[in-house]
């Protein structure tokens, strides 16, 4: 399995590649200062198809690159949290505008992707990808987007990533009341920050329940944001892993750019190799 987290400044994208050559992107953002755009770097390499796209979040800082997505590659399936309806999108953005990836994103679940909510699990050769949300709306439920993101899992033998999107205190705390998600955190080796490393994403509930976590990775830009205040605290959990020979336990876009994680076939190997970009 490669999992790949690109460098979007502040927002999101990650395209995994399974050991039977499924591809899964895990949102999709672009980088304005590079113009690096997702669908015309899959193009470049003659990737002309997704499986799966996986929304996490309903920021135009996750879906910014959607557009120039569905330009240049075939969408298999979009999955993201089903208890938001396009119209709750429209109406939650009322409040900071809708963005042209956002914009785009609400007509294709409205006219093509209209399925029903993603599978609890899949399985793709020797890679699980299972989802968590929490619902919108009720008395249990929330009406923010961050609170609504998607959590999910890639698992590959004995290595697990989350990619929680932008999840805040209060929602994790809610997801926390599910054993089984619970149990999903105890494997998790690879830990991508909530909400870019920024503080109201920081949860050391969840933190406490991933006793093996070898790497902290935060997609954020170059200062100016609140993820240089949790570096510190993040690498208090993660126990490190061999890079370019020094041990390394938190990772950033900011200074490493895009990152390259292989896994061997079935994930047999003890430790995450991660290869230099």
């Amino acid at each position: 399995m490669i999992v790949e987290i690109f460098d979007v400044e502040h927002g999101a994208c990650a395209l995994i590649t399974t050991s039977n050559g499924k591809r899964v992107m895990i949102d999709c953002g672009h980088n304005a200062a590079t113009n690096w755009r997702p669908g015309s770097h899959l193009a470049r390499f003659g990737i002309t198809s997704l499986d799966r796209l996986y929304v996490t979040n309903f920021d135009e800082d996750h879906v910014s690159g959607f557009p120039n997505l569905t330009d240049y590659v075939h969408i298999g399936a979009l999955y993201r949290n089903p208890t938001v309806a396009p119209s709750t999108i429209r109406y939650l953005k009322t409040r900071d505008g809708i963005g042209v990836g956002i914009d785009r994103l609400i007509r294709f679940m409205e006219h093509v992707f209209t399925g029903g909510p993603p599978p609890a699990f899949e399985y793709y050769g020797d890679t699980t990808f299972s989802v968590y949300w929490n619902q919108y709306g009720g008395l249990a439920g929330f009406t923010d987007e961050n609170n609504l993101s998607l959590v999910v899992f890639v698992t590959c033998g004995q290595h697990k990533f989350i990619f929680p999107g932008d999840m805040e205190k209060e929602g994790w705390r809610q997801l926390l009341w599910n054993p089984a998600f619970v149990a999903e955190l105890r494997g998790v080796n690879a830990f991508i920050a909530s909400h870019h490393g920024r503080e109201n994403g920081y949860c050391e509930e969840v933190l406490n329940l991933c006793p093996g976590i070898e790497v902290v990775v935060i997609s954020d830009k170059k200062m100016g944001y609140q993820s240089q205040e949790t570096v510190d605290r993040y690498r208090s959990y993660a126990r490190g892993f061999n890079y370019n020979g020094e041990i390394r336990r938190v990772l950033t876009t900011r200074r490493d750019g895009r990152m390259l994680f292989s896994v061997p076939q079935n994930g047999a190997a003890n430790v995450l190799l991660r290869v230099a970009a």
